[in-house]
C-alpha cells in the first residue's frame, strides 16, 4: 500500500483559521479606530476654537458663586477703560489745538517787548518801529481773545483730570475684584449694594467736573481700533489652532511611516 507524501493535520488547520479570524478583528477594530478617530478630533478642535472665543473677551477671572458680580464688574472695567481712553484722546487733541494759540502769541509778545526797546534805543527808527509794535499786539490781542473764547487749554486740562479719575477707578475695581476672590464668604447684598453705589457717585461726580464732551470722532476711532484689534487677536488664535491641528496630523503620518512632503515642512516651519 502506497503511502500518501502529505497527510492533512485538523489541528493545524484550526490553528491556522484562528490565527486569521483574529488578524481579521484586529484590522476591523483599527479600521474603526481609525474612522472613529476623526470625529473624536472635529470635536475636540471645535471645542478648542470655542474656548479660544470665549478666552477673547478680558472676563477671564471670574468670581466663584458671585457669577453677577463678576459680569457687573467686567462691565466697569470696560466702560472705565473706554472712558480713561477717550478722555486722555481727547486732552491731547485739545491741548495740539491749544498750542497753536499759545506759542505765536507768546512770540508776538516777545516782539512786541523786543521792539518797544529798541525804539526807545534808535528814536530815528521810533515811528516805523511803533508801527510794527502796533501791528503785532493787534494780532497777539486777536490769539489771546480767541484763545479765552474756544477755552482749549481748559478743555484739555478737565479732560487730563477726567482720565487719571477714571484710571483710579479702574484701579479701585480691579483690587475689588481680587479682595471677593480672597473672601471665603461672599459678601452680603447690602456691601455690595453699597460699593456698586460708591462707584456710581464716582462715576457722576466725574462727568459734573468735566462737562465738556469727548469728539465724537475720538469716540468712533476707538471703537474701530478695538474692534480691529479683536479681530486681528481672533485671528490669530484661530491661525495657531489650524496650525496646531495639522502639526498633529503631520505627527499621525509620521508615525505611520509616511514620507513628510515639502507642504509638510512649510507646516512645521509654521508652527
Amino acid at each position: 500500500m502506497e503511502t500518501p507524501d502529505h497527510v492533512d493535520d485538523p489541528t493545524m488547520e484550526l490553528e491556522t483559521k484562528q490565527s486569521k479570524q483574529s488578524k481579521q478583528s484586529n484590522q476591523s477594530k483599527q479600521s474603526n479606530e481609525s474612522n472613529e478617530s476623526p470625529p473624536g478630533d472635529e470635536a475636540q478642535t471645535l471645542s478648542k476654537m470655542s474656548d479660544l472665543i470665549r478666552n477673547m473677551s478680558s472676563n477671564d477671572d471670574i468670581i466663584e458663586g458671585s457669577p453677577n458680580i463678576s459680569l457687573i464688574l467686567h462691565k466697569l472695567v470696560k466702560f472705565t477703560e473706554e472712558r480713561r481712553a477717550t478722555h486722555a484722546e481727547s486732552q491731547h487733541y485739545f491741548a495740539r489745538l491749544n498750542a497753536f494759540f499759545f506759542w505765536p502769541s507768546i512770540v508776538l509778545t516777545t516782539l512786541t517787548s523786543a521792539s518797544s526797546f529798541l525804539a526807545t534805543q534808535y528814536p530815528n527808527h521810533s515811528g516805523t518801529m511803533n508801527v510794527g509794535i502796533g501791528i503785532m499786539a493787534c494780532i497777539s490781542t486777536l490769539i489771546v481773545a480767541l484763545s479765552e473764547t474756544y477755552r482749549y487749554g481748559s478743555k484739555a486740562e478737565q479732560h487730563g483730570l477726567a482720565a487719571e479719575s477714571y484710571e483710579n477707578l479702574r484701579t479701585k475695581l480691579f483690587f475689588k475684584s481680587v479682595h471677593l476672590k480672597t473672601l471665603k464668604e461672599p459678601e452680603t447684598s447690602c456691601e455690595v449694594h453699597s460699593f456698586f453705589t460708591s462707584i456710581e457717585d464716582q462715576i457722576t461726580e466725574i462727568s459734573r467736573q468735566c462737562k465738556d464732551l469727548v469728539p465724537i470722532q475720538i469716540v468712533r476711532d476707538y471703537k474701530e481700533k478695538r474692534l480691529k484689534a479683536l479681530s486681528e487677536n481672533l485671528l490669530r488664535n484661530i491661525k495657531t489652532l489650524v496650525a496646531q491641528v495639522k502639526y498633529k496630523e503631520l505627527v499621525d503620518r509620521l508615525s505611520n511611516g509616511e514620507v513628510i512632503t515639502r507642504s509638510d515642512m512649510k507646516v512645521i516651519e509654521k508652527v
